[in-house]
């Protein structure tokens, strides 16, 4: 890439190697290479964010305040670009279908009863035998919401907690495997889904019973 302010051969960072310009961002760039990390799953949190946190320093709007208005717009650019590769990066289940994607493996969105949403593109379909576990979970949750069980509601979801753990080692394996073994990754991804969907509901009945018995013992 040439330089817009010394029209120099620039590099591959940030700033240009010759006269420390910012460089506009490169719109085909993988999450990967923006924060200069190894294209793979296994990756190292600490050396991510550090990387990050560097990144974030270099193009810090301040920096820029008196700036070329094309290093002002190639640092705004930049910034937008380097928030969404850490905001992916960092969290293992976004980490993991975004690399799935690079490897031109799409899952879509799916819907609650497993079926794609109008419009949306879901390669994938949602094994029955998921979508009876989840039932299962949900009617259980339900009565315990209705009991006020809150010990029966944080008891299922260390269950599901524990559950999705091993599904998520499962995604690991199958990316360190050779050849990487994109099915069984994109399949337990599905199921990382509604996992996860599923404990979000759970945190929240969890937190609402727990602050109705808080009241109740306030009251008392």
């Amino acid at each position: 890439m040439i330089c817009w302010s010394c029209q120099k051969a620039a590099g591959d960072g940030v700033l240009c190697s010759a006269c420390n310009a910012v460089q506009p961002q490169d719109p085909k760039a993988d999450y990967f290479r923006v924060l200069g990390v190894p294209w793979e799953f296994a990756i190292d949190l600490e050396a991510l964010e550090r990387r990050y946190k560097e990144t974030t320093k270099i193009l810090h709007p301040d920096r820029f305040a008196r700036a070329d208005p094309r290093a002002r717009r190639a640092s705004l650019e930049r910034s937008v670009q380097l928030n969404e590769a850490w905001r992916t990066l960092k969290d293992p289940v976004r980490r993991a279908e975004y690399l799935l994607s690079l490897h031109g493996v799409d899952i879509g969105e799916m819907a609650a009863s497993g079926r794609p949403q109008s419009g949306e593109r879901a390669t994938l379909p949602v094994p029955q035998v998921l979508l009876m576990e989840v039932m299962e979970l949900r009617e259980g949750l339900a009565e315990a919401q209705a009991n006020k069980a809150l010990r029966e509601v944080d008891a299922l979801i260390a269950k599901v907690r524990s559950r999705l753990e091993k599904v998520m080692g499962d995604v690991a394996e199958g990316f360190v495997a050779s050849p990487p073994d994109l099915g069984t990754v994109a399949a337990r991804l599905v199921t990382v889904r509604y996992y996860r969907r599923f404990l979000d509901g759970a945190r929240l009945i969890s937190e609402a019973i727990s602050n109705d018995q808080g009241k109740g013992l306030h009251a008392s």
